[in-house]
């Protein structure tokens, strides 16, 4: 008989590790399935964010003018310039699109990047006749004609001004 407790008492503990290690597996198996999740949860989230930016930067076309218009302010010319040329490609029917192409040319033309500037200046008064901002822009386009040395363009455009734009 004390063979055979003994015997039990030797295969007790075997007993005991093995349902020990069971436990262990069971636990770790539920634990890979919760990080598991964690992880799927955190890529969606991670797609849902991205998608959000990229749609308020779709959905706020005057958030992006405006940026690029208080970089300028700001004295970022350059950044200004990206970001009004992004509004410019990604909203080209915006009724502000004539005014991001005149302080493209600002921007141009405080960088005192003159030829530029007559071009920018010149989608203004191309493209958008009836506009506000086309008698700055011309008279803009003077100045920057007048940077390069060039008086007689810029006395032409000029002159221009002064006859569309009478007052």
């Amino acid at each position: 008989g004390k063979v055979d407790d003994a015997t039990l008492q030797a295969k007790k503990p075997a007993d005991d590790i093995s349902l020990l290690k069971e436990d262990l597996d069971r636990r770790l198996t539920a634990l890979e399935a919760r990080v598991g999740n964690i992880e799927k949860n955190s890529e969606d989230q991670q797609k849902k964010t991205t998608e959000a930016a990229a749609k308020q930067s779709e959905l706020s076309p005057d958030l992006l003018y405006q940026q690029g218009l208080d970089s300028f302010k700001g004295g970022n010319t350059q950044r200004a310039r990206e970001l009004l040329t992004k509004f410019v490609e990604q909203h080209p029917n915006h009724e502000l699109v004539a005014n991001a192409h005149y302080w493209i040319g600002e921007t141009y033309y405080t960088e005192k990047i003159y030829d530029q500037a007559i071009l920018e200046f010149e989608k203004v008064i191309k493209n958008y006749p009836g506009k506000e901002k086309v008698p700055a822009a011309m008279f803009k386009q003077a100045l920057a004609f007048k940077g390069l040395g060039d008086t007689k363009s810029a006395r032409y455009v000029l002159g221009k001004l002064i006859e569309k734009f009478p007052r």
